[in-house]
C-alpha cells in the first residue's frame, strides 16, 4: 500500500499541488494533508484511488518490505487497441483537472500498411505533451471511417478545441508506421518534426482524408459530436460547456465506457 513518503514523492515528481492531487483522486483536501502528514488511519480505498490517480500521472511505486521506490514514467504508450476505452483515455489526459498539465497537445496521421481496407491505412495519432511527462497515441486505430469512428475523433477534437486552442498542432504529411520504432525514438524524431499551429482541424483533417466530406456526411447527425465541432468551429457556437465528454452514438458497437470503483474517502 502506498506510503505518505511516496505521496510526497510522487506529488512532487509530477508538479502537483496538494488540491490538484485531493481532486483527481476524488478526496478531500484535509483527508490527502492528514495522510501526508501521517495523521490518522486512511481508509485502505482512500489509500488505493490516491495510488490510481498518481499512476495515471504515470508515477509507479513500489514497497517490498525493505526499501521504498518511486519513479515517473516520463514517456509512456498506452497499448488499448480498442478506439472508445483509448479516446476515454484521451480525454481524461486533456480534460479539466489533469495532473499531466498539458503543455502541447499534438496531431499526426501515420500509414498502417497492415489494413485490409484502403479506407483504413490512415491513422489519426497524437502526442500528449505535459509538464513532466509525455503520452503517445499511435497504436489506436483512430480514423474516420464511419459514425461511431468519427464520433470519437470528434469528441476529442471538440475537447482540445474547447480546452486547449492555443496549443494545437499538427504535421502536414502523412509519417510512416512510428509503432514498428521503440517509444523513446518514436517521441525523438516526432519532436524533431515540422510542426504546424492548428486553429482548425481542416487542414490537418485533409492531410489523410476529406474535411468537407467528413462535416457533410456527420455535421448535419443530431446529437453527433461531430456535428457539436462543426457548429463550434465553423458557425461561432460556444459549446464549451457541451464538450462533455462526449457519449458514444447510439450506433457505437463498442458500447458504454467503463467505469472504475468510487474512490473512498474519509
Amino acid at each position: 500500500m502506498i506510503t505518505p513518503a511516496q505521496i510526497r514523492a510522487g506529488r512532487a515528481m509530477i508538479n502537483a499541488k496538494q488540491s490538484e492531487l485531493a481532486k483527481s483522486a476524488g478526496i478531500s483536501l484535509a483527508t490527502l494533508n492528514n495522510i501526508e502528514r501521517g495523521i490518522g488511519d486512511p481508509r485502505v480505498s482512500t489509500l488505493e484511488a490516491i495510488e490510481r490517480a498518481l499512476s495515471a500521472a504515470g508515477v509507479e511505486v513500489e514497497e517490498d518490505g525493505t526499501s521504498e521506490t518511486v519513479r515517473l514514467l516520463s514517456l509512456s504508450r498506452p497499448s488499448a487497441y480498442e478506439t472508445y476505452f483509448a479516446s476515454q483515455r484521451v480525454l481524461e489526459l486533456i480534460g479539466p483537472g489533469s495532473l499531466l498539465k498539458l503543455d502541447k497537445l499534438l496531431f499526426f496521421a501515420r500509414w498502417d500498411h497492415g489494413a485490409d481496407d484502403p479506407a483504413e491505412r490512415h491513422r489519426l495519432c497524437l502526442l500528449i505533451e505535459g509538464k513532466t511527462r509525455a503520452v503517445l497515441f499511435d497504436q489506436v486505430k483512430f480514423t474516420l471511417n464511419g459514425g461511431a469512428r468519427a464520433a470519437e475523433v470528434a469528441g476529442i477534437l471538440l475537447a482540445a478545441f474547447a480546452l486547449h486552442a492555443e496549443r494545437l498542432h499538427y504535421l502536414s504529411d502523412v509519417m510512416e508506421d512510428t509503432t514498428i520504432a521503440p517509444l523513446d525514438e518514436a517521441v525523438r524524431r516526432l519532436r524533431g518534426m515540422a510542426w504546424r499551429p492548428m486553429p482548425h482541424p481542416k487542414p490537418f483533417v485533409d492531410v489523410f482524408d476529406d474535411w468537407d466530406a467528413r462535416a457533410e456526411s456527420f455535421g448535419g447527425r443530431e446529437g453527433h459530436p461531430f456535428a457539436a465541432l462543426v457548429e463550434r468551429l465553423d458557425h461561432g457556437a460556444d459549446g464549451a460547456d457541451d464538450v462533455a465528454w462526449v457519449d458514444a452514438p447510439e450506433d457505437d458497437p463498442n458500447g458504454a465506457a467503463e467505469s472504475g470503483p468510487e474512490a473512498g474517502s474519509d
